[in-house]
């Protein structure tokens, strides 16, 4: 692997899986990160193009700064959804900010940037979508290509087996943007799929999710000041028995493939039809009775272990 571009809405979790990628650790792979692609998702574009840039800065000057490019503020069909209620209003938890260095923002807008460092990087880029897949259907549609310049996808996304977060059967970065989703899954041959239910099956204690970010980096103190805002604004948070990472797991699979010790491969359907049950419902053809697509390799086992040192800050 040569370089990462993430695609992200931060959001708390994808504030987790930034800092694995943009700051050091002798426990995980050292990864160029080219570009950081936002898209509407955990809450509008604005914000979440602010709470990258501001992200960066607050991880300190040890970690890395790569350029931030605005991506696309709502799906390319449908209703525009958010998760305000668990990222709070601001995507951050609504905590109050503390100064940081000012990051700018790249003027190229998202899909475009992805598309000329894949054409000036064929073959090196491992693209780790943390949100809705808008950027990159928009990217496929500039650049038909893509999905042959790209070295490998990986997506943190879909309720293979019907347990939603976002509606009873889908899960919110496929739901958020079906069309594009089937797009992505329709056209990429090396996509490698981080479920929400991979996520709720590889849970943390709460020692072991606070010991993340015991570390002694900037990173680290930004990460703990969100966290402990959510154990203060959110009293059921601190008393959970279970703690989910849905973006760093996917953030860990992208850094280390070798965390994963179990897959399945298959291809992959989204349905759309808003107000329907089948609405960002993500199937898999369990019994490849279809050939249409290429078929997507579908994380179901990860090895807890090395996950307790990839996600630590």
């Amino acid at each position: 692997m040569s370089a990462l571009i993430i695609d992200t809405d931060p959001g708390l979790d994808d504030a987790h899986a930034l800092a694995m990628a943009l700051t050091p650790s002798p426990k995980r792979p050292s990864v160029p990160v080219s570009a950081i692609c936002t898209v509407a998702g955990n809450v509008g574009i604005d914000a979440v193009t602010g709470n990258a840039r501001w992200l960066l800065g607050a991880f300190g000057d040890e970690a890395a700064r790569p350029p931030v490019y605005r991506g696309a503020a709502g799906p390319l069909a449908g209703a525009v959804a958010d998760a305000a209620d668990i990222h709070g209003t601001d995507g951050l938890g609504d905590i109050p900010r503390w100064p940081v260095a000012d990051i700018a923002e790249e003027t190229l807008p998202a899909a475009l940037a992805l598309t000329d460092t894949a054409r000036r990087r064929p073959g090196e880029i491992t693209l780790v979508t943390l949100g809705p897949l808008t950027n990159i259907a928009l990217a496929l549609r500039l650049e038909p290509r893509l999905p042959r310049l790209l070295r490998r996808v990986v997506v943190m996304g879909g309720a293979v087996r019907g347990h939603g977060n976002l509606t009873l059967n889908a899960e919110f970065n496929i739901g958020a943007d079906p069309v594009a989703a089937d797009l992505v899954f329709a056209n990429f041959p090396d996509v490698t799929l981080v479920t929400w239910e991979a996520t709720v099956n590889h849970s943390f204690a709460r020692e072991e999710f606070d010991a993340f970010f015991r570390g002694g980096s900037e990173a680290a103190a930004s990460l703990r000041r969100l966290v402990d805002n959510r154990y203060l604004t959110d009293p059921g948070y601190g008393r959970r028995s279970a703690y989910f990472r849905a973006d760093p797991l996917a953030m860990a699979v992208a850094l280390d493939p070798s965390v994963v010790t179990r897959v399945v491969r298959h291809r992959v359907y989204v349905g759309y039809g808003p107000g329907s049950l089948g609405h960002g419902l993500t199937a898999v053809d369990w019994r490849d009775s279809r050939s249409d697509r290429p078929a997507v390799t579908i994380v179901e086992e990860l090895d807890h272990g090395r996950l307790l040192e990839l996600l630590r800050i």
